[in-house]
């Protein structure tokens, strides 16, 4: 019996599927969840992962360790929110680390070290489903992973005994898990929306002849799941207060706690109409107990549910469609269960085919696993060869020195060989020149550091009636970004190229 395995990890969770003779299955850890918490805790006398870590967070906060993808082949603060991580990291020597404490001892913990830990995780729930000694896996990673991030992740694989043959991103496992590429007569353009619990990715797919295009991914850290879980929270620390005059929220353990609830709670709110919440000792001895239900829940999140599509819409925009020209809709991630959420994306995209028949956070793991199978040939379809396509690693931004023009040209993780136009209105009809920045940022800056500058344009001789600055951007597949800049009424029209390397 042929079998393959597909993983998806991400910051908040990981999954795993096993593909034997074509047909795949999510399999569940030995708490019998299909989804686990990618979160490490040490011990003075050991390492626990998985659900155990999580459920002692409360109690061993400052030794768990969350979120560490978003670290993970970094090399430096990459703005992450932080708000609701108990064990931060710091910069040594360009690499990501963790101090925990061992006994009477402080440790330093690298971020590999923790994916490591993960992985050995998933290894001995692969290796409970095949008899076999090789073990070989396709991982499917978040759109926004860098390079380092990527490899980093195929380190750690290995060196827990996976046989890694590939590694695919969300949109590109999510098209593979519904067999999308099965009918290779019809071209169709696809919506991946992933909601996940730090980050929402959207992205726009092209099928066409049973191949895939990755024409843009956009992805935001403004709203995600876990943003939901601090609206739960401040709505029943208000309750409390409302009950008992007590702030729990004072207190980082019954913040932790009453967190816990509150992410519990939106997931039996996924399925179930209410959820029944209690805290034992939330406040000074004090017990908290109440009832939220599903209508109750909608009208606390629903306006920040409407964000969640926010990127999903820019990604259709910048690949040049329309809402009403999108074929199919695929929704993945743990947030993307939310029944008001999936009637938001409906609505949204009224033309589209809705795909939610897998459950969400399992759809990735799917994917990856039916690539696995392709590559080996366990399949009659060809693999998708082409799923890794290089990707900018920063967000580039241009702007006018001195204005308010400023905008996101191409954000991170957008393929190469994209295109992109702006107008950016020029100053006032009493300037003759202005000087023209294009730099790397996660977000746009009126004043960019100096290593984040890519090139610095000055223009002269503009007309009193020059309005409008035309930039076309081309991001050729060797890196590099091409850049015409053009302004009809001064007669001024520029090509310069900014090689690949730092993007």
């Amino acid at each position: 019996m042929s079998v393959t395995f597909g993983i998806y990890i991400g910051c908040s969770s990981c999954c795993i599927a096993v593909n034997k003779d074509g047909r795949f299955e999510v399999v569940a850890n030995t708490s019998g969840d299909r989804v686990t918490p990618a979160v490490v805790a040490y011990h003075d006398a050991e390492v626990v992962t998985g659900p155990a870590a999580k459920q002692g967070i409360i109690r061993h906060a400052a030794n768990t360790i969350q979120h560490v993808l978003r670290v993970a082949g970094t090399n430096e603060d990459e703005g992450l929110n932080m708000s609701s991580i108990t064990c931060k990291p710091s910069w040594e020597s360009g690499q990501p680390r963790y101090s925990v404490a061992k006994g009477e001892k402080s440790i330093n913990v690298s971020a590999d070290d923790v994916l490591l830990n993960i992985f050995v995780l998933l290894k001995e729930i692969a290796s409970s489903h095949t008899s076999e000694p090789e073990l070989p896996l396709v991982i499917s990673i978040p759109a926004w992973s860098s390079e380092g991030t990527i490899a980093s992740v195929k380190a750690a694989a290995k060196m827990a005994s996976f046989t890694v043959l590939s590694v695919v991103t969300q949109p590109v496992a999510a098209v593979l898990a519904y067999g999308l590429l099965d009918d290779n007569k019809s071209n169709m353009q696809v919506v991946v929306l992933h909601g996940g619990g730090t980050t929402v990715v959207g992205s726009l797919v092209e099928v066409a002849g049973g191949m895939l295009t990755l024409r843009e991914s956009i992805s935001s850290s403004t709203v995600a799941g876990d943003t939901l879980t601090e609206l739960l929270v401040k709505h029943f620390a208000k309750e409390f207060y409302t009950k008992y005059k007590g702030d729990p929220l004072e207190n980082r353990r019954s913040k932790r706690k009453l967190y816990n609830a509150a992410e519990n709670s939106k997931h039996v709110l996924s399925t179930m109409g209410t959820a029944q919440v209690y805290v034992e000792s939330l406040w000074e001895g004090v017990d908290f107990s109440t009832t939220l239900s599903r209508a109750r829940f909608d009208g606390l999140v629903s306006a920040t549910l409407s964000d969640f599509l926010i990127p999903a819409k820019e990604a259709v925009q910048r690949s040049g469609y329309t809402l009403d020209q999108i074929h199919k809709v695929i929704l993945t991630g743990g947030s993307a269960k939310i029944p008001r959420l999936q009637q938001l994306v409906r609505d949204a995209f009224p033309a589209a085919e809705f795909l939610c028949s897998l459950p969400p956070d399992e759809v990735l793991s799917a994917g990856a696993s039916v690539e696995a199978a392709m590559l080996l040939g366990r399949t009659s379809q060809s693999p998708v060869l082409s799923s890794m396509v290089p990707a900018l690693a920063v967000t580039v931004n241009c702007m006018i020195l001195n204005t308010d023009s400023n905008e996101c040209v191409f954000s991170r993780g957008t393929p190469t060989h994209s295109r992109h136009s702006i107008n950016l209105p020029l100053p006032s009809s009493t300037s003759s020149e202005c000087s023209v920045i294009i730099y790397e940022g996660e977000r746009c800056s009126q004043n960019p550091e100096e290593e984040c500058i890519l090139v610095k344009v000055d223009l002269t001789s503009l007309m009193p009636e020059s309005k409008l600055l035309k930039l076309d951007f081309h991001l050729k597949s060797d890196g590099s970004l091409h850049v015409n800049l053009s302004e009809p009424v001064a007669k001024i029209n520029r090509m310069f190229i900014i090689e690949g390397g730092r993007s």
